[in-house]
């Protein structure tokens, strides 16, 4: 995948109301998906985990400085894993950040008033703590959804309160 042109991007800083808000969008997306999907909600509701910013605006959320800055907002809702159940994975769904400091990319279709989010979602093993296995998640070597992720930082959105934790930086791996 290629890089956005600068003018693509946003700089503004990403703080902790923003992230939660990110959440909330992510909620809701899942939300609209479990309505279409009840049999889903059955298995999966009250098994949310952990909601993390990743990717490029992840890096950009601990150092704004070093970034490339904001093409879109890439969030992951991580589910605790139903023994003979499966969650659907599937290209993400997609959101709108809304009118913001952020602007929205010119790359984007003209539907999205401000930065796209685009919303994914894995079911993972949970023995131990949330954010435990979410941090699992990024170090196992043979995940294969994680590989990618694993080249960029990833940032606690939901649970609020520990929203803005950096659950896996690179550079400390």
């Amino acid at each position: 995948m290629s890089k956005a042109p600068r003018n693509a991007r946003s700089f503004e800083t990403i703080d902790i109301a923003d992230l939660r808000r990110l959440a909330d969008i992510a909620r809701a997306r899942i939300e609209r998906a479990f309505v279409a999907h009840p049999t889903k909600r059955a298995l999966y509701d009250g098994h949310l985990l952990a909601i993390c910013l990743c990717q490029g605006a992840a890096d950009h959320f601990i150092d704004p400085a070093a970034s490339d800055g904001v093409q879109d907002f890439d969030m992951w809702a991580f589910f605790r894993r139903r023994p003979g159940a499966r969650l659907w994975n599937r290209k993400p769904f997609t959101a709108d950040f809304g009118p913001s400091r952020f602007g929205r990319s010119p790359l984007d279709p003209a539907k999205y008033i401000g930065r796209r989010v685009d919303v994914l979602w894995r079911c993972i093993p949970c023995e131990a703590g949330a954010m435990e296995a979410v941090t699992a998640y990024f170090d196992d070597p043979q995940t294969e959804s994680a590989r990618a992720l694993r080249k960029k930082a990833a940032v606690v959105a939901w649970p609020s309160e520990t929203a803005g934790s950096v659950i896996w930086r690179p550079a400390t791996r």
